[in-house]
């Protein structure tokens, strides 16, 4: 009986386990395993005996029963039928995917003239390969093209990499979800996994659920290249300086090299500043930093830009570089801006609130609203005297003022720099509604007793609940007594009553921060800590400070005035409060440093006053609160998210938002906000471009009864290109471990050929189980006359047949 291969063809499921192994013996007629084994063992025997009857020497013996054996165990083992099976794949049953990355990051070159990854992939993937030719067997091949989106590709169309960005992950999730109940044996890729939409957080690979076998070049020489590594924006209330742009500088093959970074304000088309920096090695980044104070207080756009000194920086091209494209970044600067209201109340008349309000009148977003008693009320007395008014006489004479004076019981209060008649015209804020329209308060010189008990909670709300600001201001009715201490003043105080009473007369005290203080922008005016400590040793000592005790749990301090005995006093104190901050500052004679200053520091005064205002409500939530949050996904949009509050603080329903986007190289566009049905007072929209552009964007709110609200602004920069050519070498990291998540492997691009033979062997979707017997070949029967022929012709030498 003669037998062929005999295949055994079934779809097999991958997560279907095979029923044979390659390479596994089976036998075919396993019932006569114990009568050939009989017979074997009798024949062997028989052997064994005519052979020991006989005087041969004995490795004539040895040979002619070995020979003699082998034959009778090989025809043996014939009689039980021993066939060989494995699996291979089931011709043309399983997809191939061919999927290349056409991004425009792949037409870079490593030298001018040289061939770019996007003309080495056209040669490797085109299908007169053998490689090709070879699996086009087995396999169903099907092609692909990626950059912003995933595309079939017609094999006999040449490949465009003109894409702005490299969605890889999300390009593979879509052919996993293309191919659904297709049996997928495996995927090459060809990118330079430089992907756009992976961020730093690990992506679980194994989700796509086929090996995935990345192909890199075998030799890949490295790029001159500068690009910014990353860019970050910092503000703080440091005035001169409030704005700081940190950027890295990373770059390829231009070690030693000097670069000179551009910062520009786009919109006024003027360059803001300049440095110059030498590049160090490969491994390290060179830092540069801009500090600069913006023109406008709005929403605003630089341009920053790197170009090695030796280049020709007008030129689209450079000599050095592989590409320019990375050595651009835009950024958006979004100041906190105004106008902040600040309500000061002062128990009497100082010097104090004459400085504060000359150094806030030149910050245009700050306004200081005064409330400042002059007079504490007076016994009333019942007069019989007709001539005699029943007003304070401070206001005698005044003619129909006297009318709207104060009565004898009630204390002497000016308004300053109110906006309506009616504001503050019954003293303190008594409602929510009033208060909560301030963005801080300042307390200067105050006895408890000012406030009633609903104005000293509602204070506190203010703080805790609003988010407002406030600060304490030492001075002889300050932080004084029991009635401080347990009231809700006293909780909001970031220091505890002193146990004396008993505060300090003239001796001279020097203000100095501490080291925490000197980490803060706003508590110094000065950019390093030497100048800072000279210019605190040079200003005029105080001599007033309210007694207190010890700093609160979780309240910083930031400075202290110190005798010249060496013994201190907190002198400005910190805390977080709710989602406010208060502060105290157990000092009642400030007004000295603006009295008493030098030639060199004459703004100095007024420019920390500034400073705190700034700190103190510059994260003030704001009834209309604006955000974007843009990726660097050019397939994502801008997410627009406006948290829009009442009266009252609280979130805000059926408010109508209105978004302009305006592009600065575009025309207006205005879309509408929808609620975000998961979290209350908040409206959400999408803004979709792919453009390089900056956007600003501006709320218009009107509340559920038509009133206006406040609105607000924001901005973001758009830079496909900017991430696409973020990195120029071959991410082999990310490919690496796309291939071990997904059971593939990276394959170099000389490595091809060899991998179109290992595929067939490798345990793909759709499989077919192949048997063939061995007992019937021709080689088994030629080996077994051969042994039992040399057995013969052995004994026919030595004479024994």
């Amino acid at each position: 009986m003669i037998f062929a291969d005999i295949p055994i063809a079934q779809l097999t499921p991958a997560s279907t386990p095979m029923p044979t192994l390659d390479g596994e013996l089976v036998w075919g007629a396993p019932d006569w395993g114990v009568p050939t084994l009989i017979v074997a063992v009798l024949v062997a025997g028989f052997v064994v005996w005519s052979y020991s009857v006989r005087s041969v020497p004995n490795w004539v013996r040895v040979i002619g029963i070995a020979l003699k054996l082998a034959a009778v165990a090989l025809l043996a083992i014939c009689l039980l039928q021993p066939m060989r099976s494995g699996t291979r794949p089931e011709p043309m049953s399983n997809v191939l995917a061919i999927v290349t990355d056409t991004s425009a990051s792949m037409n870079v070159t490593a030298s001018a003239g040289g061939e770019s990854r996007a003309e080495q992939v056209a040669h490797l993937v085109q299908q007169d390969n053998t490689w090709r030719d070879e699996l086009a067997q087995l396999f169903e091949i099907r092609s692909y093209r990626f950059d912003s989106r995933l595309e079939n590709v017609v094999d006999d169309v040449p490949l465009q990499s003109e894409g702005e960005s490299s969605l890889l992950a999300t390009s593979l999730t879509t052919l996993a979800q293309r191919l659904t109940g297709r049996p997928i044996a495996a995927a090459l890729l060809f990118s330079d996994g430089n992907a756009t939409d992976v961020s730093d957080a690990k992506i679980d690979w194994k989700r796509v659920g086929f090996p995935v076998y990345p192909v890199i070049p075998s030799d890949e020489p490295p790029m001159a290249d500068l690009t910014f590594d990353s860019v970050t924006v910092t503000q703080s209330d440091f005035e001169s300086a409030p704005v700081t742009i940190d950027a890295s500088l990373k770059a390829i093959a231009m070690a030693s090299r000097t670069a000179t970074i551009e910062l520009r304000d786009v919109e006024r088309d003027k360059v803001v500043e300049a440095q110059t920096v030498t590049i160090p090695d490969d491994a390290t980044s060179a830092r540069v930093r801009f500090r600069f104070r913006p023109e406008s207080a709005d929403v605003g756009f630089y341009h920053l830009r790197a170009t090695d000194q030796d280049d020709v920086a007008e030129q689209t091209t450079s000599r050095i570089e592989a590409t320019r494209i990375n050595n651009e970044r835009l950024v958006t600067v979004r100041r906190n801006h105004g106008p902040y209201r600040i309500l000061y109340v002062a128990g009497r008349p100082n010097w104090e609130y004459k400085f504060i309000r000359r150094a806030l009148d030149a910050d245009e977003e700050i306004q200081l609203i005064g409330l400042l008693r002059i007079a504490n009320k007076e016994p009333k007395f019942s007069f019989r005297d007709s001539n005699v008014t029943s007003t304070n006489p401070l206001f005698a004479g005044l003619g129909d003022e006297e009318e709207a004076a104060q009565q004898y019981d009630e204390p002497v209060i000016l308004r300053l720099g109110v906006r309506e008649s009616e504001e503050l015209s019954n003293g303190f804020p008594d409602t929510a509604e009033e208060l909560f329209a301030y963005h801080g308060v300042i307390l200067d010189d105050l006895e408890t007793e000012f406030f009633t008990q609903d104005q000293m909670l509602l204070l506190r709300r203010f703080v805790a609940e609003r988010g407002g600001g406030l600060m304490m201001l030492g001075g002889q009715e300050s932080f004084r007594g029991e009635a401080f201490a347990n009231s809700p003043l006293g909780d909001l105080s970031p220091v505890y009553t002193a146990p004396r009473d008993s505060r300090s007369g003239e001796e001279a005290l020097r203000f100095e921060l501490t080291r925490e203080g000197l980490l803060q922008p706003w508590a110094r005016l000065r950019e390093t800590e030497a100048a800072e400590s000279k210019r605190l040793k040079s200003i005029a000592p105080l001599r007033t400070a309210s007694s207190v005790g010890g700093v609160k749990p979780g309240a910083s301090t930031l400075a202290k005035a110190t005798t010249s005995d060496g013994q201190s006093v907190p002198a400005l104190v910190v805390q977080r409060f709710g989602n406010g901050r208060s502060v105290a500052v157990p000092l009642g004679d400030l007004w000295r440093w603006s009295m008493r200053r030098n030639q060199e520091d004459r703004e100095d005064p007024e420019q920390a006053w500034r400073q705190w205002m700034r700190w103190l409500v510059g994260e003030v939530p704001k009834r209309t609160e604006l955000s974007v949050d843009a990726s660097r996904d050019a397939s994502q949009p801008a997410k627009i998210s406006v948290l829009v509050r009442d009266e009252m603080f609280k979130p805000l329903d059926n408010a109508d938002v209105q978004l302009d986007v305006q592009p600065l190289a575009g025309t207006l566009t205005t879309i509408k906000a929808a609620a975000d049905p998961e979290r209350p007072g908040y409206y959400i929209a999408d803004y979709w471009t792919k453009q390089t552009d900056a956007f600003r964007v501006t709320a218009r709110v009107a509340g559920n009864d038509g009133d206006k609200l406040p609105s607000d602004a924001s901005g973001w920069v758009s830079e496909p290109k900017a991430a696409e050519f973020e990195r120029l070498a071959t991410n082999r990291t990310l490919l690496e471990d796309i291939a071990a998540q997904t059971g593939g492997r990276v394959l170099r691009d000389n490595e091809l050929d060899a991998f179109a033979e290992e595929l067939p062997r490798q345990k793909v979707p759709v499989s077919q189980v192949w048997i063939y017997p061995i007992w019937h070949r021709p080689w088994v029967m030629l080996l077994a006359l051969a042994c039992l022929c040399s057995e013969w012709g052995l004994r026919r030498w030595k004479g024994l047949a």
